[in-house]
């Protein structure tokens, strides 16, 4: 199985997930008859937020992040799907950057 191969398929089951998650909030307030345009703006907003937090924990277990060097810089730098040419190239780039912050 290909990265591409592996990457549609756990997209296809976040959004399999996100919706599941919609219908059921939509199923259980049906029982209370809630009307149909708001249970719908209920389900896909659930199904929206649902797939939004998959997404961000998917990126954040796949990503990469390089921060700066300098004590106290808050600088950092979140790549995703790189080679290692690339990824190093980065790595120095978030060491070297020309404005450190500290907090």
């Amino acid at each position: 199985m290909t990265k591409q191969q592996r990457r549609r398929i756990v997209s296809l089951l976040q959004i399999g997930v996100a919706l599941a998650v919609g219908a059921a909030v939509s199923i259980r307030l049906a029982t209370y008859d809630v009307p149909f345009f708001l249970l719908t703006a209920c389900a896909l907003g659930t199904a929206g937020s649902v797939l939004s937090a998959l997404l961000n924990i998917e990126q954040a277990w796949t990503a990469n992040t390089h921060r700066c060097t300098v004590p106290g810089c808050d600088f950092r730098v979140r790549i995703q799907h790189s080679d290692a040419g690339e990824n190093r190239r980065w790595q120095e780039i978030a060491a070297a950057h020309p404005t450190h912050t500290t907090v």
